[in-house]
């Protein structure tokens, strides 16, 4: 999930992060942006329009954002951090890096999916994450009706666990659900990620880890309950 660059590196910009005047980055970041609205930019960095506007206000992205920045405005991470342009600029973007047609941008909902206890996600951008088409293609979904979310709780540990991101499709066919296959399901008023299993009007919410119980729903009182397919899972190292 994102771009990654060397140790090396990341030390000496957090260094200089340290010394630097955080509102005239801001101003620069503010120039590089442009006529570009602050979401069409976001979707550019991956991230939700509402933190490119904190990034216009003072707040310092991470170094792999700061990186895509200076290249985004054919510029230098020094010149970005500090307004000197000493050192030599970076080459645009190869084209076609992240295209439509192999990377999917997702936006991540504020709040959690619960592989446990139910939790009602916010439907609030908070990020977006870039997902390869291929994951999509295999389990033969929609790429127009994706979503991600953490989940919380740990009933499908080791499949899925705490904190992990999962994707979500939405447009997958869902009144015949595939008993090996992980789905997100509203229950008790939030949405749980579970297998499921299907016996005449109950549907069994089945977790991994066996020291969860097993969660009915009555299909009589809650006719369509599966939200969509989980088509992956996914740590974020950098909130561990």
């Amino acid at each position: 999930m994102g771009t990654s660059i060397g140790r090396k590196s990341a030390i000496s910009l957090e260094q200089k992060q340290a010394s630097i005047d955080k509102l005239a980055t801001a101003k620069r970041i503010r120039d590089i942006r442009g006529a570009r609205t602050l979401s069409e930019f976001g979707k550019k960095l991956g991230v939700a329009h509402t933190t490119v506007k904190r990034y216009e206000a003072g707040m310092l992205p991470s170094p792999e954002i700061l990186m895509t920045i200076a290249r985004l405005g054919g510029k230098n991470m020094e010149w970005l951090l500090t307004g000197n342009e000493q050192r030599e600029t970076f080459p645009p973007l190869p084209p076609g890096r992240l295209s439509e047609e192999e990377y999917l941008s997702i936006p991540l909902i504020e709040g959690k999916i619960a592989a446990g206890e139910p939790i009602i996600p916010e439907e609030k951008v908070i990020e977006w994450v870039v997902l390869h088409i291929r994951p999509v293609k295999k389990a033969a979904g929609s790429k127009n009706d994706l979503v991600a979310c953490r989940v919380q709780g740990d009933s499908m540990y080791p499949h899925i666990a705490s904190g992990d991101i999962v994707v979500i499709d939405r447009g997958i066919e869902k009144a015949n659900p595939h008993e090996k296959k992980v789905y997100a399901v509203w229950a008790d008023g939030g949405i749980t990620a579970k297998m499921v299993q299907q016996e005449g009007h109950t549907l069994f919410l089945l977790p991994l880890n066996p020291a969860e119980k097993v969660r009915t729903i009555d299909l009589r009182e809650n006719p369509s309950p599966i939200v969509g397919l989980v088509i992956g899972a996914w740590k974020d190292f950098g909130r561990l």
